[in-house]
Formats: C-alpha cells, sequence, structure tokens
C-alpha cells in the first residue's frame, strides 16, 4: 500500500513538471507559478486531469477549505507551508513533504497555518 501511495506521489510530481500534449509536444509546468497566492480568495486549479485529477490549491496564511467530503479517496500532500488537517475529531500538523490519505466519504477540513501550496490527487 505505501508503495503504492509514493508511486502516485512520484507519479503526480512527474506529471505535473512534464505533462505530453495530446499533440505529442513536451509541456512543462512548475506549482508555485501555477498557484500564485490570492489574500482573499483560496486557490483551486487542475494541474492535470485524464485518468485521475491532480488538483493545486493555493492558501494564504488563515485561509481555509471548510469541512467536506469527497466522494472517492484522496491523497493530499504538502508542497510547500504549514497546514492543519481535521477529520474524525482528530487534528494533524502537516509540513512541506508530508502527505494524508483521505478516504471517500469522511468529512475533513484544511486551514493554512502559513501560506501553502498543496496536491490533491483522486
Amino acid at each position: 500500500m505505501i508503495s503504492k501511495i509514493l508511486g502516485t506521489v512520484l507519479l503526480a510530481s512527474v506529471i505535473t513538471t512534464y505533462a505530453v500534449a495530446k499533440e505529442g509536444n513536451l509541456m512543462k509546468g512548475n506549482v508555485s507559478k501555477n498557484l500564485e497566492f490570492n489574500k482573499e480568495n483560496k486557490v483551486v486549479k487542475p494541474l492535470f486531469s485524464e485518468s485521475f485529477k491532480v488538483m493545486g490549491i493555493g492558501l494564504t496564511k488563515g485561509q481555509k477549505l471548510e469541512k467536506h467530503q469527497t466522494p472517492t479517496a484522496a491523497f493530499l500532500y504538502v508542497e510547500s507551508g504549514k497546514v492543519t488537517f481535521s477529520m474524525k475529531g482528530e487534528v494533524t500538523t502537516l509540513l512541506a513533504g508530508d502527505y494524508f490519505s483521505i478516504p471517500p466519504k469522511e468529512m475533513h477540513e484544511v486551514e493554512a497555518q502559513e501560506d501553502s501550496r498543496l496536491m490533491l490527487i483522486k
């Protein structure tokens, strides 16, 4: 299971850095440049979407993704910054390089303790 998760993280990292367009052109991406912070609103945008989705999320300190759930399992990776992740009454601090596996249909919430860039894979 861990090797599958780590493989997914590696794949997502490769995809967000180098994605092959349908025309066959090599496209380069940069998470920091694609997720510019916005003090008024959190930033959520797709970085890749084929057989699975990689969403980029940019939160400034204090911004949060309010309690919500996802119909499918998801994998949250902290690219930079520091966030608190709350689920089932437990609060976990996640730092750059940390990840959290989110089961389907579980209510959860994410709050930035400092400016943070995240990748959500589902």
